[in-house]
């Protein structure tokens, strides 16, 4: 299995489905791709949930009132790059899942899909994803509660200082090596890491003179 994390903006994605799993996997494509591009989301069930309406009222996603038993689906998965199976149907769902692996098409549906959602931590510019292929849902849920709580203040700001130290490294050195070596010790720095107690911009300018005095 190869965790990957790709950009879905502009690809087309369909949802089987429009109960509370449906928006739950809706929500976390629309919380996490947000590169700037409109993702191209078009939900088909009978039924949807009032927040997945919503959506839909914005603009955000399409929805479409389907009875997916007499669909042709091999045109209307035409074109797809993504497809997630999720109606309350058990063996309406096998039989979408039946149908769609015939095209070459990425599909997550439980554990017998070729993609798998993990659950994802998305705080303070980190974003995470938690997988468990499929096996234990909860368990991978529980695992993003206690890798969130890692994730603080001083975490947030030190992200921004080191961004922003990269490039002002590029500009003085021309080593990488040695650009590496010196982003490196501003995370092991106990000095580095107490600076985050004061705003961000005096935590970043403290930083940067430590590293010169350092580096000079």
């Amino acid at each position: 299995m190869l965790p990957l994390y790709v950009k879905v903006s502009d690809k087309r994605i369909i949802v089987f489905g429009g109960g509370d799993v449906a928006e739950r996997k809706i929500r976390q494509i629309l919380d996490t791709d947000k590169d700037g591009g409109k993702v191209n989301l078009e939900v088909y069930s009978l039924d949807f949930t009032p927040h997945i309406e919503e959506l839909c009222e914005k603009g955000e996603i399409q929805c479409f009132r389907y009875d997916l038993w007499n669909q042709n689906l091999d045109v209307l998965v035409k074109d797809t790059f993504l497809i997630l199976i999720c109606t309350s149907d058990v063996t309406l769902n096998e039989h979408l899942f039946t149908e769609a692996a015939k095209s070459d098409v990425l599909i997550n549906y439980k554990d017998k899909g070729n993609t798998f959602m993990s659950s994802v931590v998305n705080k303070g510019g980190f974003i995470i994803s938690v997988s468990t292929e499929g096996k234990g849902p909860a368990m991978a849920r529980y695992m993003k509660g206690k890798i969130a709580s890692l994730i603080g203040e001083k975490e947030e700001k030190m992200l921004y200082i080191q961004t922003h130290l990269r490039d002002y490294l590029k500009e003085k050195i021309k080593d990488e090596g040695q650009r590496k070596e010196i982003l490196n010790y501003v995370l092991s720095d106990s000095d580095c890491w107490a600076a985050l107690d004061e705003p961000v911009e005096v935590a970043k300018r403290r930083i940067i003179r430590i590293v010169e005095d350092r580096y000079a």
